[in-house]
């Protein structure tokens, strides 16, 4: 029995995926790609590679297509990488630790989210469940955003092994591809039929709301707000129903008090941000907004510190991605304002001197610039 096999479902993945192979040349005992439908040279190129390819027929379902692909390997852990991924380099000697583990049933890998293909170094970091080992239980569920049920946790309960953070980290290339029209309208109509085949699943809820937001699709309000009044029933609980919860609260902190869902308040939401979520950093932005947009600014103050501090210190939680601006020289900038409307203008102009060596250069010198005005006008 090989120790690793690499496993991938593919579609027309002749661009990507000679770079997702090469990352795992030497690492990888087998390669097993599945191929949904591909009319390029797909498949000439994972052949070419060593890869073991099948061919299954796409039936709107991501998880029957990995579930196909699962069945198929041989190793006995799993390592899942999509075509438009890589490993990085670094990663290499992580993950043979990893392999060694026999405490371990499987492992978490930074998944680094590219904003800027031509930018390596803008992106921010997920945790995604890709390295476990080949069980017959560990099988994935859901037409889009495919999930183990069983969940990994309750099997390695019952295995008596652990779930792990590695040091594994892949870099992902396709992030903004997602948001084409065509991928979230694929993706609309693949969570619109998940739900109807098992509904209220509150995961999925979520993401076919935001899904249908960004459509343009008015739907999504409603279906967000179901998703909302299914979030109550946990409210008292410790830890979220799933971390999802977490782009739901954040939508819901950005709309208006009269247009929030009947039974939720801003204190209910800013309640369970603070008990589920308190170092997720779209949480902490959208309310500190919120805060500054009511007048509110010592309060706007102190979340913007939290924020700064998480990305000092790269504490942050990092199970939902967000725009990587927010954690750095815009957190900068909206304390330093926040300073301002406070009369600490010395600490304000610190941090707008540093900021002329950044992206926000131009909105530093203004504020600079309303600083030496204000001082020239009332003295100190």
């Amino acid at each position: 029995m090989s120790v690793l096999s690499v496993c991938m479902i593919v579609r027309n993945e002749e661009k990507n995926l000679p770079r997702a192979l090469a990352s795992v040349q030497g690492m990888a005992d087998e390669l097993v790609v599945v191929d949904t439908g591909s009319r390029d040279r797909t498949v000439e190129i994972a052949q070419a590679a060593g890869a073991r390819v099948f061919h299954f027929p796409w039936v709107d379902d991501f998880s029957a297509a990995r579930n196909a692909a699962l069945d198929r390997a041989t190793g006995k852990w799993i390592f899942w990488l999509d075509a438009d991924e890589e490993l990085l380099p670094e990663s290499r000697r992580p993950l043979e630790q990893a392999l060694e583990d026999n405490r371990a049933l499987a492992f978490y890998v930074l998944r680094q989210d590219l904003e800027d293909s031509r930018n390596l170094n803008r992106y921010t970091e997920m945790w995604q469940l890709r390295l476990f080992r080949n069980l017959p239980e560990l099988r994935f569920q859901g037409r889009c955003h495919p999930h183990f049920v069983p969940s990994e946790k309750e099997i390695a309960a019952a295995r008596g092994l652990k779930i792990y953070l590695s040091r594994i980290t892949i870099r992902h290339y396709g992030y903004l591809d997602e948001f084409k029209p065509a991928k979230l309208k694929r993706a609309a109509r693949l969570l619109e039929l998940e739900l109807r085949e098992r509904p209220r699943q509150l995961y999925y809820m979520i993401e076919y709301g935001r899904t249908l937001l960004q459509l343009k699709d008015p739907r999504g309000a409603k279906v967000l707000a179901q998703a909302a009044k299914e979030l109550l029933d946990h409210c008292g609980e410790a830890s979220p129903p799933t971390p999802m919860a977490a782009a739901l609260l954040e939508y819901l902190l950005q709309l208006p008090n009269g247009d929030l869902p009947a039974g939720i308040d801003v204190k209910t939401l800013e309640g369970l941000s603070e008990r589920w979520f308190p170092r997720a950093v779209p949480l902490l932005w959208v309310r500190a907004q919120r805060a500054f947009a009511a007048g509110n600014y010592a309060k706007a103050e102190k979340l913007l510190r939290r924020l700064t501090r998480l990305g000092k210190k790269k504490d942050y939680d990092r199970h939902i991605s967000f725009d990587s601006r927010i954690l750095g020289d815009d957190a900068w900038l909206n304390l330093g304002v926040c300073l301002v409307r406070q009369a600490k203008l010395e600490e304000a102009r610190s941090i707008f001197r540093r900021l002329l060596k950044s992206g926000r250069k131009k909105e530093a010198k203004a504020n600079l610039k309303a600083i030496r005005h204000l001082q020239q006008r009332y003295g100190g």
